[in-house]
């Protein structure tokens, strides 16, 4: 094991039984301990990276929903034989809600 840092600190006894517990499969409650806390140090970099690819997604979302407003509002035009602007009153009580 690398030398680093020591970090230690109490937990309530409920805690510390969870920690017997769910390290019994062959650690030690302080290995487990430390294993979690690793894991919460890099969810928050996973989470972080979730967050910017929702972002984007959201974006796609977005655009492609302006999109089919527009190819929408074209077919009522040419098929549906309406006028662009009962196309687009259709289009915006349909599609904004």
């Amino acid at each position: 094991m690398s030398k680093g840092k020591i970090v230690s600190f109490r937990v309530a006894d409920e805690h510390y039984a969870q920690l017997v517990a769910r390290s019994a499969n062959g650690g030690s409650p302080g290995s487990y301990a430390r294993e979690l806390t690793l894991q919460a140090l890099y969810a928050e970099q996973a989470v972080a990276g979730i967050e910017v690819r929702l972002d984007r997604h959201q974006e796609q979302v977005s655009a492609i929903r302006k999109d089919m407003r527009i190819a929408l509002r074209s077919a009522l035009v040419v098929f549906g034989r309406l006028t662009f602007e009962q196309a687009d009153d259709w289009v915006r009580r349909t599609l904004e809600g």
